[in-house]
């Protein structure tokens, strides 16, 4: 069984935070891509967009339900299309970063957003327990706090002194899966490095990540049924960084043995 959380949010609750264009379309693309190529007897797919994509919504879905649900030996996707954002809890502590749900509250972003170092691995380590083999979490969203994609930097670090020490940033039919070894572990799939912005480009309607994420996955492949991940990265890369003028380059961090993800061609 291959399981799905898809996230995208193009609005915001706290006007303080600005919309994006093309994260809801991102994600209803994948999501229906994985509903029409995957049959419905191996596939459980959950899409929060906008006003359902809550942090509650979210923490609910990813840590409550998937480990209630998911079974030994199933794979799990999670997606976000959605703004990052670095920040402090205090002008005095370390950087951290964050998803931004539909309601985070701008000057409460530790409180109300997702925490990449706390929220991510729990979710990781939960889905594990409960016996997902492989867990993949793609993200078409940054970090960097610069100006342009989906991102923007949070109120306390951008009001606080530089720190000594601190580190700053470096429709043909359903294909069946049933009988296929995807491979196991865990992985993070960016959009983008540390310092730089994850991309949208109006003219193809999406993120640049998923746009070129969407056709790799859709490439035909000799009748080959999956993609190594890393095969599936390094497409994925070369095509961001040709797009972008290489001002953009998707990162990819792995504790994987031998992971695939089934070709949608």
């Amino acid at each position: 069984m291959i399981h799905a959380v898809i996230v995208g949010i193009d609005v915001y609750q706290d006007g303080a935070i600005p919309p994006l264009s093309c994260a809801r379309s991102d994600a209803r693309a994948l999501h229906g891509l994985l509903e029409r190529r995957i049959p419905s007897s191996e596939r459980n797919l959950m899409l929060l967009e906008n006003e359902r994509a809550t942090r509650r919504n979210i923490m609910a879905t990813i840590g409550d339900e998937l480990p209630g649900i998911v079974e030994t030996g199933d794979t799990v996707l999670l997606y976000f299309a959605c703004h990052g954002s670095p920040e402090r809890r205090s002008a005095r502590d370390r950087r951290s970063l964050y998803l931004i749900p539909h309601d985070t509250d701008y000057q409460r972003i530790y409180a109300t957003a997702i925490d990449m170092d706390r929220d991510v691995p729990c979710w990781l380590e939960r889905l594990s327990e409960a016996g997902a083999k492989l867990v993949v979490l793609l993200l078409d969203t940054c970090f960097s706090g610069a100006a342009g994609g989906r991102t923007f930097t949070g109120p306390v670090l951008r009001n606080s002194p530089k720190i000594p020490g601190y580190l700053e940033f470096d429709d043909p039919d359903p294909i069946s899966f049933r009988d296929i070894d995807l491979g196991q572990g865990q992985a993070i799939f960016s959009a983008a490095d540390g310092d730089q912005v994850a991309m949208e480009n109006l003219g193809l309607g999406h993120g640049v990540f998923t746009y070129h994420l969407l056709d790799a996955l859709t490439k035909k492949r000799d009748g080959a049924r999956t993609v190594h991940l890393g095969i599936l990265y390094a497409e994925v890369c070369d095509a961001v960084r040709s797009a972008t003028g290489e001002r953009q380059e998707p990162v990819l961090s792995t504790r994987l043995k031998n992971a695939r993800l089934p070709c949608l061609a």
